[in-house]
C-alpha cells in the first residue's frame, strides 16, 4: 500500500481524476466522485495529509470558481448559479496533489504564483475546448481574471498546506 501514497501515484491519479471530472463531467461522476472522495479519505487515514490541507484549498478553490460563475465569467452546461458537482470533486483531488506531489512547486512563493497565473488559465482553458465551462466574458478576459486571481491564491494555497496557519496559531 505504500506506492497508493506516494508522490508518482499521486502524480498521475490527480490527472486521472482530472480526465474523470472534466471530460466525464456528469456521465461519469457515480464512478468519478466515490474513487476522489475514497482516495482522499486514504490520505487522511494514513496520516499522510491533516484535514486542513484538504479542506482549505477544497473551500477557497469551490468559493473563487462559485464567485466566478455567479459574477458571469464562467457558464456550465445546465446554467448552475455556482460551481458544479464534478468541479467541487475536482477540488478535492487537487487538495490531494498540491500536497503531495504538486507540492514541490509550492516551496518557492514567486515559482508558485507564477505557476498559478500559467497553470490555473491552463487547465481552464483546456476544459473549455473539452466543453466543461464557457467563458461567458470572452477567453481573453477570463484568462486575465484567472491568471491575477490564481497569481494570488496559489501561493496562499501553498502556505496553508504548508501548515504555516497551525503552527502560527499553536504558538499565539
Amino acid at each position: 500500500m505504500h506506492w497508493i501514497l506516494s508522490k508518482p501515484f499521486n502524480l498521475v491519479a490527480f490527472n486521472l481524476m482530472w480526465l474523470g471530472c472534466v471530460v466525464g463531467r456528469e456521465q461519469w461522476f457515480v464512478l468519478v466522485a466515490p474513487l476522489v472522495i475514497a482516495y482522499a479519505a486514504l490520505l487522511l487515514s494514513q496520516d499522510n495529509i491533516k484535514p486542513s490541507q484538504i479542506l482549505v484549498p477544497i473551500g477557497i478553490g469551490i468559493c473563487i470558481d462559485s464567485a466566478l460563475t455567479l459574477l458571469g465569467v464562467f457558464e456550465f452546461e445546465r446554467g448552475s448559479l455556482i460551481a458544479p458537482l464534478w468541479l467541487m470533486v475536482l477540488w478535492i483531488a487537487f487538495s490531494t496533489a498540491l500536497v503531495k506531489s504538486l507540492a514541490i512547486f509550492g516551496r518557492n512563493k514567486l515559482l508558485a504564483a507564477a505557476l498559478g497565473a500559467i497553470a490555473f488559465p491552463l487547465n481552464y482553458s483546456v476544459g473549455e475546448r473539452l466543453g466543461a465551462v464557457s467563458f461567458a466574458e470572452g477567453y481573453f478576459t477570463a484568462v486575465i481574471a484567472l491568471s491575477v486571481i490564481w497569481a494570488i491564491c496559489l501561493p496562499l494555497l501553498y502556505y496553508i498546506a504548508e501548515g504555516s496557519l497551525e503552527k502560527r496559531h499553536a504558538t499565539s
